[in-house]
């Protein structure tokens, strides 16, 4: 037989669609692909919800956090006096809109017999339009202008009972720096009164344990004078962050870390990369059960075509080119199984996108969103596909690799 790359495809072709003589052959062949047409469609449409459920996640926690965040390395405040660099030096940066330094620390609130530890933030005028927080207030207004001001998150003032239309004042506590006084505990705590003027909500954890004052308020609790807890640094729109960040990491010095917004969640975004991992895990090993069909496909095939396996052996045909021939039927089956799931599972999500179907409740549910988000991604398809071509091959390959060296040469 004359060699050509295309022979093999071709007589696979043939084999895959031509009439079979037992129709059991084209029953299981019919199975087979709509098994791993379902478990392909599942594996786009779950895989989608994730990725719209972590944009969901993410994207909150990035409301929050700065785009670039300053901290030292060791201790909890730090001094720019005497460092190597200033506050302007870092506006100077090509690509940043603003620098904020904020001061925080663990604070104990009470308010109407209540009270709890929440971290309380001294930020500045312009901190709630540069944050976005000033649009996640729900009720009252995020202010920081007044000078005893103190916006809550919203898990917080709803474990205080928060009531902006009350005249009780908060009362926030915090261990003096120098002055000790064991005979009175209480005269060991530097204490403070703000009034509660806005609600935020960022639905993330931070609205359990975060509170906002004005820095003069917050520098007065914490007896702080020039320290700082972090510099959280705003950049201009399309900016290459990683530039950014390498800049003012050589402008800081060893001595401080510059963090990104996945560098500051790094714990969620491990978490988020390895439930990622583990759900193509198990939807792969579900497409891989799928796909043990064409193990019995290939050998009552091989069967079947008997006769014309010896014409074909006849004409010049050797082991490997026959093996070769029910290889690509194996991976036919598979392909055109996973590509019908494909388009399934596509249709399935854009139906999700544009008309949000399945909900998280009823009308009246307090969710962020109304309806599961879906958000489609090509790496998602090209990895399925790529999945689906292996296993395929891989599973065709045992169910050949069981016949012996001439099996199919002597056999008939």
């Amino acid at each position: 037989m004359k060699k050509n790359s295309g022979t093999p495809f071709f007589i696979a072709l043939r084999y895959l669609f031509s009439p079979k003589k037992h129709n059991i052959i084209n029953i299981i062949s019919i199975i087979s692909v709509l098994g791993i047409m379902a478990s392909t469609a599942a594996l786009v449409i779950v895989l989608s919800v994730f990725n719209g459920l972590q944009d969901l996640v993410v994207s909150n926690f990035n409301r929050f956090n700065p785009p670039l965040k300053i901290e030292v390395k060791e201790g909890k405040v730090f001094s720019l006096e005497n460092k190597d660099f200033s506050i302007s030096d870092l506006e100077n940066v090509a690509g940043v809109k603003a620098v904020e330094q904020i001061i925080s620390d663990l604070v104990l609130v009470t308010y109407n017999e209540k009270q709890t530890l929440a971290t309380l933030y001294g930020v500045s005028e312009s901190y709630p339009q540069l944050s976005g927080l000033a649009d996640m207030t729900i009720d009252g207004y995020f202010d920081s202008h007044s000078e005893n001001g103190i916006v809550f998150g919203a898990g917080v003032a709803g474990l205080l009972g928060i009531n902006l239309s009350d005249f009780e004042l908060v009362k926030l506590y915090y261990p003096k720096r120098n002055k000790k006084n064991l005979a009175n505990p209480m005269d060991a705590f530097q204490t403070c009164y703000a009034r509660p003027v806005g609600v935020f909500e960022s639905y993330t954890p931070y609205d359990e344990n975060s509170l906002f004052v004005p820095k003069k308020l917050a520098k007065e609790i914490f007896d702080f004078d020039t320290e700082l807890s972090f510099i959280a640094i705003y950049l201009d729109e399309n900016v290459k962050i990683e530039k950014v960040q390498k800049r003012i990491t050589q402008i800081v010095g060893d001595e401080f870390i510059v963090q990104n917004q996945m560098q500051q969640e790094a714990l969620l975004f491990k978490t988020i990369q390895t439930e990622n991992l583990t759900v193509y895990l198990i939807l792969s090993f579900i497409l891989l059960i799928a796909t043990f069909n064409i193990i019995g496909i290939l050998g009552m095939l091989v069967i079947e075509k008997k006769q014309d396996i010896s014409i074909l052996h006849t004409l010049g045909a050797s082991q490997t080119l026959l093996k070769k021939i029910f290889l690509i039927v194996g991976a036919m089956i598979g392909t055109f199984g996973g590509f019908l799931g494909m388009c399934i599972g596509l249709i399935c999500c854009l139906i999700q996108q544009y008309f949000g179907i399945i909900t998280f409740g009823n009308a009246e549910s307090s969710y962020i969103i109304s309806a599961y988000p879906v958000v489609i991604s090509l790496i998602d398809f090209v990895v399925i596909f790529f999945i689906i071509i292996i296993i395929s091959l891989l599973t065709s390959w045992t169910s050949l690799r069981g016949l012996k060296n001439n099996y199919l040469i002597n056999k008939y």
